[in-house]
């Protein structure tokens, strides 16, 4: 299963507003540790990057103006991120996942609120394709 570094966020907050009994709860909270996991990664290498480009006083302290961090060259930056951002996160699809993958495949198509409508559509849309990649035969 492949998920943009950018998706995990709002998937985590899907899985969380699901109402799930017993073992499917559990798979969820599994999983969902997975993409926390994923997610402190990259809020860490994020927080490394912005390091890099950081603008500093004379007391190699970052600079900051009007609550905002000022930085050498912001277009580059952005571009590293965009880069870490756009990168994928892969669960395998082995037998050490699988139960835990299908019950989260089962869970969204089968578990999630009928309706849905602008914002909240689009992301059901997203987050289902991710777990259409779940297929074991």
């Amino acid at each position: 299963m492949k998920i943009h570094n950018y998706q995990l966020e709002k998937f985590i907050v899907f899985l969380h507003s699901l109402e799930l009994e017993r073992k499917a709860s559990r798979m969820r909270t599994r999983f969902k540790n997975l993409l926390l996991q994923q997610l402190q990664v990259i809020t860490t290498e994020v927080l490394a990057i912005d390091k890099e480009y950081y603008r500093y006083d004379e007391n190699s302290q970052p600079i900051i103006e009007n609550n905002t961090y000022q930085f050498k060259d912001i277009e580059a930056r952005n571009q590293d991120v965009l880069e870490l951002t756009n990168e994928f996160f892969i669960i395998e699809q082995s037998e050490v996942n699988k139960e835990m993958l299908l019950s989260i495949k089962d869970s969204v198509l089968n578990h999630s609120p009928s309706t849905f409508k602008g914002d909240e559509a689009d992301i059901f849309d997203g987050i289902c394709e991710l777990v259409e990649q779940i297929n074991y035969e």
